[in-house]
């Protein structure tokens, strides 16, 4: 193949990601969604290997992020990464701590790996990009753009283990989801599509979820999973269940677990008009920490 035909952006191996996960913990400490993007990944790929499940292995597409840099620069220099996650639709991060990220906006300019045209999510980008990103994605093909403001709530290691967990009514038990669980919890997600239940499959399979059921039928009425940055996601109450304090209390038990578990920040992001949420994560002791866009592009 010759250069003509090569993609300006260079895949990292594990190796290379481990190494620029270090510089984002370094530079911007444990708190940062980058860095927390980058261990989860590592985390799911040690799981993966674990277990047998090969890289080609498309039914577990949806645990795997691959992540590039630009062919001729050197990420050790701007930290400069673009990440593809090929699921229900491509989502994309990325960033670069280069002044006016040059090396950035020409890979995102030159690549031909990003799905402009076909409705490519755009991750947690920063406010300074994204006026010109959404100019490449018009120019890329994008019929329209659906960008929404979404905060990152944290909260340290220290202070999530140290949270209290609400009482348990004797109406409910808790227990973690099963592959049985899937289809209940697909049906309702406001995310599905083709695809989707498989990714809802992996993640009961190879991450952390809680179930509250109801103590005399066993029925599923509220649950939460572990999101791709280590956090919470996913965060469900069926309408017959609410204003019974299950989301608090889910909120709380997933994060202690995750606290206990991991050497790691706790993660939320929310839309930016999303009051219950912000409320419900803030009494646990959740902190606004960043404000970014999740940009939609809507297909050609």
């Amino acid at each position: 193949m010759g250069d003509k035909d090569m993609d300006i952006l260079r895949p990292l191996s594990d190796s290379e990601v481990d190494e620029l996960m270090a510089l984002y913990r370094t530079k911007y400490g444990a708190l940062n969604f980058h860095y927390l993007l980058m261990y989860n990944q590592r985390k799911w790929d040690r799981q993966l290997e674990v277990a047998g499940v090969s890289r080609s292995d498309q039914a577990y597409i949806s645990l795997r992020k691959r992540f590039f840099t630009h062919r001729t620069g050197d990420f050790r220099q701007y930290g400069t990464y673009v990440s593809l996650h090929e699921d229900v639709v491509q989502s994309v991060s990325f960033y670069s701590w280069q002044a006016a990220g040059a090396e950035l906006f020409a890979c995102l300019e030159q690549t031909r790996l990003i799905q402009w045209a076909k409705g490519a999510l755009l991750t947690n980008v920063d406010p300074e990009y994204c006026a010109r990103v959404k100019e490449i994605a018009v120019k890329k093909g994008a019929s329209g753009i659906q960008s929404r403001q979404c905060y990152g709530m944290v909260l340290p290691h220290a202070d999530a283990k140290a949270i209290t967990v609400p009482e348990l009514l004797s109406d409910f038990e808790l227990r973690q989801l099963t592959d049985e669980d899937a289809e209940a919890v697909h049906a309702i997600w406001p995310n599905k599509g083709e695809g989707s239940l498989a990714y809802i499959r992996a993640l009961i399979r190879f991450n952390r979820t809680v179930g509250a059921c109801r103590s005399d039928t066993g029925e599923l009425i509220a649950w939460i999973f572990q999101n791709d940055f280590s956090g919470l996601g996913m965060l469900q109450v069926l309408p017959k269940a609410e204003r019974r304090g299950l989301g608090g209390l889910l909120a709380a038990v997933m994060t202690k677990l995750i606290a206990k578990k991991e050497e790691v920040a706790l993660t939320a992001w929310i839309v930016s008009n999303n009051w219950r949420s912000e409320a419900l994560l803030k009494r646990i002791g959740y902190k606004k920490e960043v404000v970014n866009e999740w940009i939609k592009l809507l297909p050609a």
